[in-house]
C-alpha cells in the first residue's frame, strides 16, 4: 500500500473520530505563553507600491487578469516584498492539514540546535502515518528529525519535537498561536504541531503565507525544503525519504515548501519558486486532487511571473548625507532596504529628500537623525518615508559655554585697562628716574672753581 493511500485511510478514521463537523470553526482562544522572538525572520524594509490595509495589494493590481482556480483559496505574494499579487478568499478559514509543520519547524529551528538528540516517546509512536516509525525511547537528531517532518510529513516527529521544546503537545501548540499572531496570522488557531484534524485546527491563506515566509528566511529551513530526498536510518526503519511536494521536480524554479492532506483538508500545498531575481510564494487550500491543486499552482505562479517583478530600490546602509561631528564629517544612512513590487518595465522612478537634523549630545550608532522622503519623480506622489541612522557613534563638536562667551569679551577689556595702566606706570617711573640724574649747583659750590679761576 502506497503512502498516499495509508495517509488517506488514516485521515479519513481520525476525520470520523474527532470531527463533528466538516467545516472550521474558529474560537477565540487566548494564551499567555509569550511569542519566541520573531522580529528578525520579517525583514525591516520599507515596501512601496502597496495599497494599505490588512492585506498589502500591489497598487493598481487587475484583478479581471487573475487566473481561475480550483482551489478554494489561495494567495501569491512576493516573497521579498510581502506584497499580494493574487488573492481568493484570502482570510477564509481552512483546515491547514500538514502545511501546519512549517510552523512546528520554524518553532523548532528558533528553540533548538540541529545538533540536538530527541526521545521518541510512546505518544509520538502512537501518531498515525505518515511517520517515520521510531521505536520508544528511540534517538534521533533534531535534523533528522526536520527533514523527516518537512520531506516525508512525518507525524510522529512533530510529536517529538513539540514535546521536546514546549514539554508538551498541548503548551507547544500555545506556543505555535502565540508566534502566529506576532507574524500577524492572527486568523489562525492551532491545536497541534502535526496538522491532523480537529474543528479547531485552521488557518487561512494568507495567514500561511506570512508564516511561510517568515520561516523561509532561516537558511536551515530553506536548505531542508529545497531538498528532494533524504536517507532515514531508524532502529525500525530505514529509507530514502522522497519529498512529497512534487513541484520541486516539476516547476522549474521550484525551491520549497509543503504539501498537505487530510479527508476535510483535502489537498493543501505551500509553494515557492524563483526566477530572474523574484521570489514568489504560493498558498493553496482545499483543493479536490494532487494534480488539480498543481495545476492550480502552476499557472499561479506563471501569472505572477509573467507580469511582476521585484524592484529593489534602495540598500539598507546606503549612504545620503552627514553630519558635523567632533572628529569631522559622520555619515548618515538608510537603516533599512526600499523595494517594491512592480509590474514587469514599469520601474518606480523615485526622487529624494533628505532631512537631517545633528545630535546635540553623543549618540549610538543606529541612532535616528532623520528621514529620507521618497517621491515619485513623474507624478511628485509621496511614496513614503525611510528613517536615517548614524553609521558610526557621534560626538559633537565642542562649544563654548554661556558664560565662555561673556568672560571673553570681559577679560579683553581688563586685559587692554592692564595694558594701559602698566605703560602709565612704566612711563612715571622714567619720568622719576630722569629727574634724579639732573645734577643741581649749590651756590658754595659755584664760588670755588670761581675763585680758582681768579687766582690764576
Amino acid at each position: 500500500m502506497t503512502s498516499r493511500l495509508i495517509r488517506l485511510g488514516c485521515a479519513a478514521l481520525a476525520a470520523a473520530t474527532s470531527l463533528a463537523a466538516c467545516h472550521p470553526a474558529v474560537r477565540a482562544e487566548t494564551s499567555a505563553t509569550p511569542p519566541v522572538a520573531t522580529e528578525s525572520l520579517i525583514p525591516r524594509e520599507d515596501v512601496l507600491n502597496v495599497e494599505s490595509g490588512p492585506i498589502p495589494y500591489v497598487t493598481g493590481e487587475d484583478v479581471a487578469s487573475w487566473p481561475s482556480i480550483v482551489s478554494q483559496a489561495a494567495v501569491v505574494i512576493d516573497m521579498d516584498t510581502g506584497a499580494v499579487v493574487y488573492a481568493k478568499n484570502p482570510t477564509a478559514p481552512h483546515y491547514p492539514a500538514s502545511i501546519t509543520k512549517i510552523m512546528t519547524a520554524l518553532l523548532a529551528l528558533r528553540l533548538g540546535h540541529l545538533t540536538d538528540v530527541l526521545t521518541a516517546s510512546a505518544d509520538a509512536v502512537d501518531q498515525p502515518p505518515d511517520k517515520l516509525y521510531m521505536r520508544v525511547g528511540e534517538q534521533a537528531t533534531l535534523k533528522d528529525l526536520l527533514y523527516g517532518l518537512l520531506i516525508d510529513s512525518a507525524n510522529d516527529a512533530a510529536v517529538e519535537i513539540a514535546e521536546r521544546y514546549g514539554g508538551s503537545v498541548g503548551h507547544f501548540a500555545d506556543m505555535m498561536n502565540a508566534e502566529a499572531r506576532a507574524l500577524g496570522a492572527t486568523h489562525t488557531h492551532f491545536v497541534n504541531p502535526s496538522g491532523l484534524p480537529d474543528p479547531r485546527h485552521v488557518t487561512t491563506a494568507y495567514d500561511m503565507a506570512l508564516i511561510a515566509r517568515a520561516a523561509m528566511q532561516i537558511p536551515e529551513f530553506r536548505a531542508i525544503v529545497d531538498t528532494r530526498s533524504y536517507t532515514w536510518k531508524g532502529t525500525a526503519w530505514q529509507a530514502t525519504l522522497t519529498n512529497l511536494n512534487r513541484m520541486l521536480f516539476t516547476y522549474p524554479g521550484a525551491i520549497g515548501v509543503k504539501t498537505g492532506f487530510t479527508s476535510v483538508a483535502h489537498e493543501t500545498l505551500v509553494v515557492a519558486a524563483t526566477r530572474r531575481g523574484t521570489t514568489f510564494l504560493a498558498v493553496l487550500m482545499d483543493c479536490p486532487t494532487d494534480a488539480e491543486i498543481r495545476r492550480d499552482a502552476t499557472n499561479l505562479l506563471n501569472y505572477a511571473f509573467a507580469h511582476y517583478e521585484t524592484q529593489r530600490i534602495l540598500p539598507a546602509g546606503d549612504r545620503v548625507g552627514f553630519v558635523l561631528a567632533r572628529d569631522g564629517k559622520d555619515p548618515v544612512v538608510t537603516s533599512e532596504p526600499v523595494v517594491a513590487t512592480v509590474p514587469i518595465g514599469q520601474q518606480i522612478q523615485v526622487a529624494e529628500r533628505v532631512r537631517v537634523g545633528t545630535p546635540l549630545a553623543p549618540a549610538a550608532r543606529g541612532t535616528q537623525v532623520g528621514a529620507l522622503d521618497l517621491v515619485d519623480a513623474a507624478t511628485g506622489r509621496e511614496l513614503g518615508s525611510v528613517p536615517l541612522v548614524l553609521a558610526a557613534p557621534f560626538e559633537p563638536v565642542p562649544k563654548s559655554s554661556p558664560w565662555l562667551r561673556v568672560a571673553a569679551p570681559l577679560a579683553a577689556a581688563v586685559a587692554s585697562i592692564t595694558g594701559l595702566a602698566l605703560a602709565w606706570r612704566r612711563r612715571r617711573r622714567a619720568r622719576r628716574a630722569m629727574r634724579a640724574s639732573v645734577v643741581r649747583v649749590q651756590p658754595w659750590q659755584e664760588s670755588w672753581p670761581s675763585a680758582r679761576r681768579g687766582g690764576r
